[in-house]
């Protein structure tokens, strides 16, 4: 932020002026002016002006003229008084000066924050807009992709709300509950591509990819499996209570009531009574049909048919963790040596065609599973739809690495022939 470094420099300049106030208050002195710390200060800065002009203020007080002189003597007297500073006084009186110059910058910086922000927002808009002329076509697409999979998943939670109490499976409500998630993180995805978050969109598509991968097995393994991970809410707030009861006096904050403690324990104790020890695990809710006792995020992507997405879903993990890898390799940039604090243009293919694959596949578990003929119409639209997405995210990518290539050739110049 520009006017955040500007304030700091011009507080830093006055500090010359500060050691000037005393030495002219001092010579002041010897001419029998005890002089106000603003007549002081105001000196101080016309002398550091370097005008040569004769001073001059207005005073009842004080009439007449006097001549203010400084020779090598006085210039030795500041560098000392410098050198006393920073040796015996700056470490005590450091803090001090930050707290009061923080308060003045502050107070600066908020009264040009209005014309900075305008400044940002008319710098973003025009961002936005180049953004949206070069991804308008692959964006529009999965803009439309999300569309219908929303429709079509209201469709499917108005067919099973109109079904008897007795028929309803807890088997397609849930389904249609990890489908409105789905719809929901897409869009995040999109909001974030809009705005130029390639990295951030990745790490949503990390999401939409796990929501997936849990249908696709509550799907393939029926009514039982869907129950239980319903029921492992229990040891999800279980976990919860013991991490809140160990560090909830850190925060400051007051314990759970022993009445709602119980109820947590109660309901957990009750889940392992039902499912046995291994469902107290992480994905302890598939343990019994993967036939493992301590299933990883992996094993289901196997069980679903989707561990070749495993390259993907790393480099997920990786823009939301702060391993070493995401502080080098960055989506938004074309150079792994660059640095990126804000939005970029690039990088918008990977999550884009991941997040129209993914919410494709999410959509037919869900809203497949007893189709009717709008089912079947909808469910090859969206199929057609997510094949052309990617073709048009790459041709776009392609073009805008043509484009940073030139532009880069462009600023070095021409290379001699080797």
């Amino acid at each position: 932020m520009n006017a955040l470094q500007e304030t700091l420099n011009q507080a830093v300049k006055d500090l010359p002026t500060i050691f000037l106030e005393n030495l002219v208050s001092k010579k002041l002195e010897k001419q029998g002016i005890s002089a106000p710390r603003a007549l002081c200060k105001k000196l101080a800065r016309h002398i550091l002006s370097g005008t040569g002009e004769p001073f001059q203020y207005n005073s009842r007080k004080y009439s007449g003229n006097f001549n203010l002189t400084f020779d090598q003597t006085d210039a030795d007297e500041m560098e000392r008084a410098f050198a006393r500073f920073e040796t015996d006084h700056l470490s005590t009186i450091l803090p001090k000066i930050a707290e009061r110059l923080s308060k003045s910058v502050l107070k600066d910086l908020k009264s040009r924050w209005p014309d900075e922000y305008a400044e940002q927002q008319a710098d973003l808009a025009g961002f936005r807009l180049r953004l949206e002329e070069r991804w308008g076509k692959p964006l529009g697409q999965l803009r439309m992709l999300l569309t219908m999979s929303r429709e079509w998943c209201e469709w499917a939670h108005n067919r099973n709300e109109s079904l008897e109490k007795g028929k309803k499976k807890q088997l397609r409500s849930i389904l249609i509950r990890l489908l409105v998630r789905g719809c929901q993180v897409t869009d995040e995805i999109i909001c974030l591509l809009e705005n130029g978050f390639a990295d951030g969109a990745m790490a949503r598509w990390r999401t939409l990819h796990e929501i997936e991968v849990v249908a696709a097995v509550i799907a393939q393994y029926g009514e039982d499996i869907a129950q239980r991970y319903i029921d492992h809410q229990a040891v999800e707030s279980k976990r919860a209570l013991d991490k809140y009861l160990a560090c909830h006096k850190d925060l400051g904050y007051g314990p759970l009531s022993a009445r709602e403690q119980k109820k947590i324990v109660k309901a957990y104790d009750r889940a392992i009574a039902k499912y046995g020890p291994d469902f107290r695990t992480d994905y302890g809710w598939a343990a019994r049909h993967l036939k493992n006792k301590k299933p990883t995020f992996a094993d289901l992507e196997k069980a679903a048919g989707r561990a070749e997405m495993r390259s993907y879903y790393q480099m997920g993990n990786d823009n939301i963790h702060a391993g070493i890898k995401s502080m080098y390799f960055r989506l938004g940039l074309t150079d792994y040596d660059g640095l990126l604090a804000g939005r970029s243009n690039v990088g918008l293919m990977e999550p884009g065609q991941n997040a129209a694959h993914t919410l494709t596949q999410l959509s037919a578990i869900v809203c497949i599973s007893d189709p009717i003929l709008d089912d079947l119409v909808t469910g090859q639209m969206m199929q057609a739809l997510r094949t052309e997405i990617p073709k048009s995210f790459h041709r776009v990518d392609k073009q805008l690495r043509r484009d940073d290539n030139a532009c880069k050739a462009a600023q070095n110049g021409p290379q001699p022939i080797k």
